[in-house]
């Protein structure tokens, strides 16, 4: 056989003049003599379905090499590239997150791996991450607060807690509140707000991380 292609990836031969006859779609990697041949042929092809690695290399490539598409074990492999587990303690009981749910968090702690620690970048970052309004207020003092408008799920407060995505900067003091604002709130005479022993002052709660 000649070092040339094949009918297998003729269609993306940089040179056409190079084979005898395109419309045939027949090998040059068979002698002329038996190119016309039906059993050669069927041979050949059926030779190169045994030894054709295609299926086995789109399987590697997708599996494991692709993180949009890894699956499993791999998709762990990921996830101790950039810094994250599949389990997490939730409420005092060992959690395993799905497949899906630990791409995006890869995908996340990648990108907080690589952003600046500024205000707007942790308020896009966590708003992506817990799917509510999030606000950060620098207090010019070495620390800031972050709050978050609506009560995030036990989930995202013990992602929150592992693996810290915040990406403020080295040295600041991060307090986190969740402002639940459906909650009975406490105000004076003429604020159509509630009287005493029916509200309160602060509907928030810190958030310990």
């Amino acid at each position: 056989m000649a070092d040339s292609v094949t009918w297998r990836n003729i269609l993306s031969v940089a040179d056409f003049r190079k084979i005898s006859n395109v419309r045939s779609l027949i090998s040059i990697a068979l002698q002329s003599q038996y190119s016309h041949s039906e059993r050669y042929r069927q041979l050949g092809l059926l030779f190169n379905a045994e030894i054709d690695a295609s299926p086995q290399l789109d399987a590697f490539f997708n599996n494991i090499l692709n993180p949009e598409t890894a699956v499993g074990v791999w998709l762990e492999w990921w996830g101790k590239r950039v810094g994250v587990t599949r389990n997490l303690l939730i409420d005092g009981v060992d959690t395993r997150l799905d497949d899906e749910f630990f791409r995006f968090l890869i995908f996340y702690r990648a990108v907080v791996n690589v952003s600046n620690g500024t205000a707007e970048t942790i308020n896009r970052l966590l708003t992506k991450l817990i799917g509510l309004p999030v606000f950060v207020s620098d207090y010019q003092n070495m620390s800031i607060r972050i709050r978050i408008v609506g009560e995030p799920t036990s989930v995202q407060i013990a992602i929150l807690k592992n693996y810290g995505l915040l990406n403020r900067p080295a040295g600041v003091l991060a307090n986190i509140e969740s402002v639940a604002p459906n909650e009975l709130v406490f105000g004076f005479f003429g604020s159509n707000l509630l009287p005493f022993n029916q509200g309160v002052f602060n509907p928030s709660k810190n958030i310990e991380i």
